[in-house]
């Protein structure tokens, strides 16, 4: 009995040390990486949590003052012009703090699924790059959402689109042009009100075509698309590459794909079945494309044959 428990107690010891000895060798492994500054994953919580909140406060306190007993969202399109003005230029600042979020995931999520396609990174991490979009998109859906209450009658992307170009016209300069109302009460109201009239004046919330106020459109042919999405693929672009992420089943094997580049058309199928083809919307250079199989995608990446911006991922049939 006594040599029993002197057998368990010994395994026991080899356990806890080997154990120790593993614990040691990951952190060992570890350290050097988050000394480089790397991290294990993508950082989340970026989200432009004061712009979101002073839109929130600002929305409660309206509907206190002129909605109190009210369900819903119904009463915020009947608020007087004065304060419908004050929230829209709330929900622009919200919008374009959005914006400006997008443009650096979009840039970051570029460069780490090529580390990730090349093994540079684990898939953790690239989980993380995309949980970091969903959560940006739920987000952006939610700013629609309220563009929509406010004014029902209006296309609710419009708010989105207007603030992707003012982040883009001022870049770093964005907040000059949207800046924080004054602190004292009196005065942060008349000044919010009036830079809201300025915003709404320029198209900041895009009006029906030919309502008061309201711009025509600009001549010439539509300006080039930065991506879009169908029920079967999505696909973005930068200067130099297209991408486009094709949906496949989850248990996809690479043998089930097949990808075919030419300068001026794509296909790509799984299983025999045509799941994307068309004539390319421009030119691009087969010897520089390439594909990846993601779980449940097929990620493609088009190298232009120059670094013109594409009006669309295919082209327009007539």
């Amino acid at each position: 009995m006594a040599l029993w428990v002197v057998v368990v107690g010994i395994v026991i010891a080899i356990s806890l040390v080997a154990s120790s000895v593993v614990s040691f060798w990951i952190t060992r492994q570890q350290d050097p990486l988050e000394e480089l500054g790397v991290r294990p994953t993508y950082p989340r919580g970026a989200l432009p949590g004061d712009k979101i909140q002073a839109y929130l406060q600002l929305k409660e306190k309206m509907r206190d003052e002129f909605a109190k007993d009210a369900v819903g969202d119904l009463w915020v399109c009947k608020l007087p012009a004065h304060a419908k003005d004050m929230l829209k230029y709330r929900l622009m600042q919200r919008a374009i703090g959005d914006m400006s979020l997008l443009q650096k995931i979009d840039a970051d999520a570029r460069g780490y699924w090529k580390l990730f396609s090349k093994g540079i990174i684990t898939s953790k991490f690239w989980n993380s790059v995309l949980a970091a979009e969903r959560e940006l998109s739920q987000e952006i859906e939610a700013v629609k959402n309220e563009a929509l209450a406010i004014e029902p009658s209006h296309d609710p992307q419009g708010i989105v689109s207007e603030a992707m170009q003012l982040v883009v016209r001022y870049g770093d300069k964005i907040w000059d042009k949207f800046p924080e109302p004054p602190d004292n009460a009196s005065g942060g109201s008349n000044a919010l009100a009036a830079a809201a009239k300025a915003v709404a004046a320029a198209g900041g919330m895009p009006r029906p075509p030919g309502a008061p106020g309201s711009f025509p459109p600009p001549p010439g042919p539509p300006p080039p698309q930065q991506g879009g999405s169908t029920d079967t693929y999505k696909w973005r672009q930068d200067t130099e590459e297209v991408e486009v992420s094709v949906i496949v089943p989850d248990n996809t094997a690479k043998a089930d794909v097949k990808v075919q580049f030419q300068s001026k058309s794509l296909k790509v199928l799984h299983s025999g079945k045509m799941l994307v083809e068309g004539a390319l919307a421009s030119p691009c250079c087969p010897e520089g494309c390439t594909w990846t199989l993601s779980k449940g995608h097929v990620v493609v990446t088009l190298e232009k044959a120059s670094p013109k911006p594409w009006r669309s991922l295919f082209a327009e049939t007539s």
